[in-house]
């Protein structure tokens, strides 16, 4: 049951593969035709070995020169052969693997939010590093496998005609050693699955460590970090170390094992020759052949360690180009044009522990500017989240201009939506492919349009090499306030009639905020515009406010009125006035 279920597996992955590989299949059958060139010409070298050996036994030493200079031709043709069939390969292997990594940059992108919150980075960095190369290798490696196991096994079909006692032997003897290697294999796949899971998380961790150094060294945490950094090491070269292990004991074995069969070789030849069953010609040229029917053994173990290899990474990477983690939906309806009428409609929500949000129901005209406020935890940022589809609506519905955005094709709802985060991610671009991400074609009159109105403008005017200046990782080399009006300013771009902003000033001195607050309610009146804040005076000249406490809303009303019909808002208001 357990080999027709990784016959299975191994035929569903090859199939899935082939789909990548048959993109650039003239190179691989090219690869394939120069394999089997290599494969006739390997053929002959036993028999002018075993021809060379004959010559000099017989002293027929002109001869023996002329045999020698056949091989010659035949090694130096093979290594023409093998050099070009590699240049070949390795552009085979890059455009395949390519091909097949940015399929799955492609996919990773789909990959819901919830489902990314709950792998690390590992997850998926790993797979695209190291996974795809092993899905390619399988191709290459097989068909030259088979070609070689092709080409050796005439040599032991020429065995039965020499000596059918030891083609025998040959056949006992390569059962035996494919029998240890089977056991071998299946341990050490065992042991890889582990493994390949244990480095997913130390990448993550590494990745976490490099992207948060500065706030380890602030927090004096070096040694802390260091700890469990290492700790997480020593899992993984452990599950290596244990891994090395079992293949050394089935490998002690194996060799040991072949050490004794070729004595035995040597024996049972002896006593076929007393018999008079086997001449001392013939057991020269079966001791010549010995080494190539152990190497016939060798590709198929080869060949199955390859496969082994390839299923375990092809399902990790079909994983992700498959069903192994849930997808954004990518059908819907297309909405142009979009008003920015907003309406949630007793939407409840919860990310596993309680609900986020309560029967919450509001709506947003077209052209308002609405506020939104409330303590930590509240569920701000949660009716953002779904609003652009980053979360899938679980009970109630959420409508733009009237359609429920579960309805709506997320390419196209997001197209209509800016978002700016509290911390946005600034990418490791320079300043103006940062800005235009989203927009390539856009002018650059708007481009720096945008960045006057999110204040930006002057300070990159201020760098060396102003708008192609690079900001490093996460826009390491900009302050935190400069990263937040770059992503205004990468929003504005965008030109979307919604536009949402998750504490997108938190970052900024007080004159800083002010102009941005000017510039946002300078935009067009035809823009919706939603603002979460903890500090009431970005959002109180909103249209209306929001009030939520506990996933609930408890009241909506312009700034004046809730000052005098709000509890919860006052204390707010009291609170941060007595902060200044």
């Amino acid at each position: 049951m357990k080999k027709k279920k990784d016959f299975s597996e191994t035929k569903n992955n090859l199939k899935m593969s082939w789909k990548f590989i048959k993109n650039n299949k003239k190179k691989l059958f090219f690869i394939v035709f120069l394999s089997f060139l290599v494969s006739l010409l390997s053929v002959a070298i036993p028999i002018f070995t075993a021809k060379l050996l004959l010559s000099l036994s017989d002293g027929l030493l002109m001869e023996l020169v002329k045999v020698a200079g056949f091989i010659l031709i035949i090694e130096v043709s093979r290594n023409i052969i093998n050099t070009s069939m590699r240049h070949i390969y390795d552009y085979y292997v890059l455009d395949t693997v390519t091909e097949i990594q940015m399929e799955m940059f492609k996919e990773t992108l789909k990959i819901r939010t919830s489902e990314i919150d709950k792998n690390t980075s590992g997850t998926f960095i790993e797979r695209i590093n190291n996974d795809t190369n092993e899905i390619v290798n399988v191709f290459d490696v097989t068909i030259s496998s088979f070609l070689d196991v092709i080409s050796n096994f005439g040599v032991l079909i020429a065995v039965i005609f020499i000596s059918y006692p030891m083609f025998f032997f040959f056949v006992i003897t390569s059962f035996i050693n494919a029998f240890i290697n089977h056991k071998r294999r299946n341990k050490v796949f065992e042991q890889q699955k582990k493994y390949r899971k244990m480095r997913e998380k130390k990448t993550g961790l590494i990745s976490e460590v490099v992207r948060g150094v500065k706030d380890i060294k602030l927090l004096g945490a070096e040694e802390g970090m260091l700890d469990k950094t290492k700790a997480q090491l020593k899992k993984v070269n452990k599950e290596m170390i244990i891994i090395n292990k079992t293949s050394r004991v089935f490998n002690f074995l194996f060799w040991n094992i072949r050490d004794v069969f070729d004595f035995l070789f040597i024996l049972f030849g002896v006593y076929l020759i007393r018999i008079d069953l086997l001449s001392i010609s013939n057991f020269v040229i079966l001791y010549t052949y010995r080494g190539r029917i152990e190497n016939l053994l060798d590709y198929f173990n080869r060949m199955a360690d390859v496969l082994k290899d390839f299923n375990l990474s092809a399902t990790r990477v079909f994983e992700i180009l498959d069903k192994g983690f849930k997808k954004e939906k990518i059908n819907g309806t297309d909405i142009e044009n979009v008003k920015g009428n907003i309406e949630f409609k007793e939407v409840s929500f919860s990310y596993g522990d309680g609900d986020v949000l309560k029967n919450v129901n509001f709506e947003i005209k077209p052209g308002e500017r609405v506020g939104f406020v409330g303590a930590s935890g509240s569920g701000k940022s949660t009716i953002f989240n779904l609003i652009t589809g980053l979360y899938e609506v679980q009970n109630g519905s959420v409508l733009i201009d009237g359609i429920d955005v579960n309805d709506i094709s997320l390419r196209s709802l997001r197209k209509n939506i800016s978002l700016i985060p509290q911390n946005p991610y600034i990418f490791n671009f320079s300043i103006k492919d940062n800005l235009v991400l989203s927009n390539k074609n856009v002018g650059e009159a708007n481009m720096i349009d945008a960045c006057r109105k999110a204040q930006i403008y002057d300070r990159i005017m201020e760098f060396d090499d102003k708008f192609e200046t690079e900001v490093g990782e996460g826009g390491v080399t900009l302050s935190g306030g400069e990263k937040q009006r770059v992503a205004i300013a990468r929003s504005l771009i965008k030109n979307s009639n919604i536009i949402l902003f998750d504490e997108a000033t938190s970052a900024l001195d007080n004159i800083t905020q002010n102009k941005i607050q000017e510039a946002i309610y300078g935009l067009d009146k035809d823009k919706t515009i939603l603002i979460i804040a903890h500090r009431l005076s970005t959002v109180i000249n909103c249209d209306k406010i929001v009030v939520l406490d506990d996933g609930k809303i408890i009241d909506i009303a312009p700034h004046e009125i809730l000052l005098k019909r709000c509890s919860k808002y006052k204390e707010l208001y009291k609170f941060e006035e007595k902060s200044k």
